[in-house]
């Protein structure tokens, strides 16, 4: 299956959904102009609150007014970062559930899909075209923003609010699991377009089946790499046992990129064989 093959029902595809990835493209260019516009605002706010020569940790008389509201807008700041996390991570959501209904699930139920198979299309080249569409937008623009929010998250590392990597939004949205996450939502999206043939059910089971996988991957991402124990771990440790615990088990910062490959290997097979799935059940029912 050559690229110059796929050029005619990528074209059909680009043309039929172009502004639903439109719209797709310009959500993800507004959350990454909102990063860097949140990383200016601390550094504006850290250079003014320091020319009242007041200070956070100690807090004289007269300077309260001033500490409270450069904390409160401090805070506003990680906040909104958080806001665009939980946007990234219901991404592979949103994604699989366009990958089986308007993409799929709607042309199996219309039956439209077959005049393409009568133009020199065949079914694998036709649905070749369907996932590349995405991929190659996930694959264009995520990685981008990824590496946009890890340097805008680093920018708060002075603040009285450092973002820290261990919240599952943060966690989702500055590293490699973001494209693995999207990338897997294409798979099953496209599994279940095919396995119910029909849009609105395709959607609902696409929908879930990410949903499960990520809600399962958050309970076991702790124990993908091996726990460190002691009495002191620093700030910016995941703390994974009780707090009260006089022995701490946690995750230093520095387990922050084994933990982040290892589960975007898992996000990886399982996209991989998901997409295998969904030519073989494209074989069986239509080849």
């Amino acid at each position: 299956m050559s690229l110059l093959g796929l050029r005619g029902p990528v074209r059909v595809t680009l043309g039929l959904h172009r502004r639903v990835l439109g719209a797709g493209l310009a959500v993800v260019l507004i959350g990454a102009l909102c990063l860097p516009a949140g990383r200016w605002y601390v550094q504006w706010l850290s250079a003014d609150f320091a020319q009242t020569g007041c200070d956070v940790r100690n807090t004289v008389h007269g300077c309260g007014i001033q500490v409270r509201g450069f904390l409160s807008r401090s805070l506003y700041v990680s906040r909104m970062f958080a806001h665009v996390g939980l946007g990234v991570t219901a991404l592979p959501v949103l994604v699989s559930a366009f990958v089986a209904g308007p993409l799929i699930g709607r042309e199996l139920e219309s039956h439209t899909h077959r005049l393409q198979w009568t133009q020199s299309v065949s079914p694998a080249r036709w649905l070749a075209a369907k996932l590349a569409v995405p991929a190659a937008a996930v694959l264009l623009a995520l990685p981008a923003f990824v590496l946009l929010a890890a340097w805008v998250r680093r920018g708060t590392f002075d603040t009285s609010y450092p973002v820290l990597w261990s919240s599952a939004p943060v966690y989702g949205m500055v590293g490699p699991v973001a494209v693995g996450y999207a990338l897997l939502g294409i798979a099953l999206g496209a599994v279940s377009g095919l396995l119910f043939g029909r849009t609105l059910p395709a959607m609902a089971a696409a929908m879930t089946a990410t949903g499960a996988v990520m809600v399962t991957l958050i309970q076991v991402r702790p124990r993908l790499w091996p726990l460190v124990t002691g009495r002191k771990p620093s700030m910016d440790s995941w703390m994974v046992s009780d707090p009260s615990d006089p022995i701490r088990r946690y995750h230093p910062a520095s387990h922050f990129w084994p933990l982040q490959l290892v589960e975007s290997g898992i996000l990886l097979a399982l996209a991989t064989a998901a997409t295998v799935t969904a030519f073989l059940l494209l074989r069986r029912r239509h080849g």
